[in-house]
């Protein structure tokens, strides 16, 4: 089945199929979402089943997740020059004119919010639509909006709409079980709530590469293939948001919108040939091919007010709904360009003990494994607090005095055609350890008289000392020239008269798998007979 046949069998099915569906909740803290609207149909096929289209129109799925080099500036540039000619008739913007709420008329006037590359790794898949390495749901990409609104102070509300751009390779469908970018859509715009705002956007898939999502026999590509192919749907979904943004505004009886109503129609080119280089707006002095939008006042599709009128997809008006209506837009344009995602972190090894290596796993990355930059950080003795060590960046690193005391963990990235991704940490280790350190001296207590007993502490010590040994030593009566007393090694030490005129001091030496440290007592008084 193919050409208008085939686009009325899509719609019916899509209007019954999507309009109904809600996701879950969850995309943003205290999130609401709408319900998928204004869906860009894949071109000349029926519905199929769940990825039985997409094994048909794809063949192999891309390794990076980048855009053609051209795309970005054509859709930039596009959003720029509907901005610069609002206000006039001579585009498909100026069609919705003829539209309002009960507060007044659409007006084309569109302005340029801005525009903002995101290089957030992609979460973990949240479907599979059968083609695509990468897949995501509704639910994440609007998580990702969100996340853009919060770093960029973007806010949403009922002017403003957040046109989503992701990469060739990363697939996306309404939820976790299906109707996907390679079997049910091309674009379609919806909306949530987040922090009590209003967030109108389009999903944008990249579809450029592939079969279904441009029709061509009568679109033209007169700036970028694969750009002009996504402003096409732009366009689309543009257009809907500003007539009908909440599926409550100008709409038809099953669920068709004004784009929907002319997808894949574009009617008679100004220039160039047809599936090649054909254009049928110019827009601030720029060629673009863009499908006619539904009027009403014409019963049909249109290029521009007064121009030629085309037969719809289906013979039927768009009716008012009583919400509200874009009056003006600003466009804010995401482009998502992924750096690598870590999917397990890097793993320390060795003992973390001064002077010994540890070494360091470069975790399993997905989006980007290659090359892996290290650094090697010194943290608090919990593991807070965490700073890099300077010319640590090598998989290995041998622990040194500064160590002692701190939690050592290795930071890794990794890097992919979009750039050097955010590190990923290793897990929280023991403090390292070094050679115990005495923070109190040993102590001798009792009285020094021959035949008296002689007791001692052992001190205070850091690095958690495993063993301790006891030595007694006899010194001259001024407490120098000391030497072991042979045997006495226990806490406690029996005055003999061997010692009469002398003073005794304790050695303890403290042990731990660092080393060994040993401290000396002050010395008793003489000994007494």
């Amino acid at each position: 089945m193919s050409g208008i046949a085939a686009r009325l069998t899509k719609l019916s099915v899509l209007a019954g199929l999507l309009l109904a569906v809600t996701a879950s909740s969850g995309a943003a803290a205290g999130s609401r979402q709408g319900r998928i609207l204004g869906v860009v149909p894949h071109s000349g096929q029926p519905a199929a089943a769940p990825h039985a289209l997409s094994r048909a129109i794809r063949t192999a799925g891309p390794t990076t997740l980048t855009f053609d080099a051209s795309y970005q500036n054509v859709i930039n540039q596009y959003f720029t020059d509907v901005a610069h000619d609002s206000g006039g008739n001579q585009n498909v913007y100026s069609v919705a004119t003829q539209y309002s709420d009960g507060s007044g008329a659409i007006q084309y006037l569109s302005t340029v919010g801005g525009a903002y590359v995101d290089h957030n790794p992609l979460p973990a898949n949240g479907c599979d639509d059968g083609f695509d390495t990468y897949c995501l749901t509704d639910q994440q990409l609007q998580h990702e909006i969100q996340t853009v609104l919060t770093t960029q102070g973007w806010h949403g509300g009922l002017d403003h709409i957040f046109f989503l751009m992701t990469p060739n390779g990363v697939g996306s469908c309404v939820s976790a079980i299906g109707q996907c970018s390679t079997d049910t859509f091309c674009a379609y715009h919806n909306d949530f709530t987040a922090n009590s705002e209003r967030v109108i956007y389009a999903n944008e898939p990249y579809e450029g590469p592939y079969p279904g999502c441009a029709d061509p026999t009568t679109q033209g590509f007169p700036n970028d293939t694969d750009g002009d192919t996504t402003i096409n749907t732009i366009s689309h979904e543009h257009n809907e948001a500003i007539t009908d943004p909440f599926g409550n505004g100008w709409i038809a009886g099953d669920g068709n919108e004004n784009g929907d109503l002319c997808a894949y129609i574009y009617g008679n080119p100004l220039g160039g040939s047809p599936g090649s280089t054909a254009w049928n707006q110019v827009i601030n002095n720029h060629k673009y091919s863009l499908q006619e939008e539904y009027s009403n006042g014409n019963s049909g599709c249109i290029q521009r007010p007064g121009g030629a009128v085309s037969p719809p997809n289906v013979n039927e008006q768009l009716s008012y709904g009583f919400g509200p209506v874009m009056h003006t837009n600003t466009t804010y344009a995401i482009y998502w360009l992924p750096t690598a995602r870590n999917s397990s972190p890097p793993v320390v090894t060795g003992n973390a003990i001064v002077n010994q290596a540890l070494t360091t796993t470069a975790g399993s990355w997905a989006g980007g494994t290659a090359p892996f930059s290290y650094q090697w950080q010194r943290c608090s003795s919990t593991g807070t607090g965490c700073a890099d060590i300077a010319g640590a960046i090598a998989p290995t690193y041998t622990l040194t005095t500064a160590d002692g005391g701190h939690v050592v963990r290795s930071t890794v990235r990794a890097t992919n055609v979009n750039g050097v991704s955010p590190p990923a940490s290793s897990a929280s280790a023991a403090a390292v350890i070094d050679v115990p350190a005495l923070t109190k001296a040993p102590h001798i207590s009792g009285r020094a008289k021959v035949g008296k007993k002689l007791s001692a502490s052992r001190g205070s010590w850091t690095y958690l000392p495993t063993g301790y040994a006891s030595q007694w030593l006899r010194c001259n009566s001024q407490g120098g020239s000391c030497s072991s007393i042979s045997h006495a090694t226990h806490s406690t030490y029996k005055l003999t008269r061997r010692d009469a005129g002398h003073r005794l001091r304790l050695r303890i030496t403290a042990t731990n798998a660092a080393g060994s440290l040993a401290a000396i007592s002050p010395a008793t008084a003489r000994v007494k007979r």
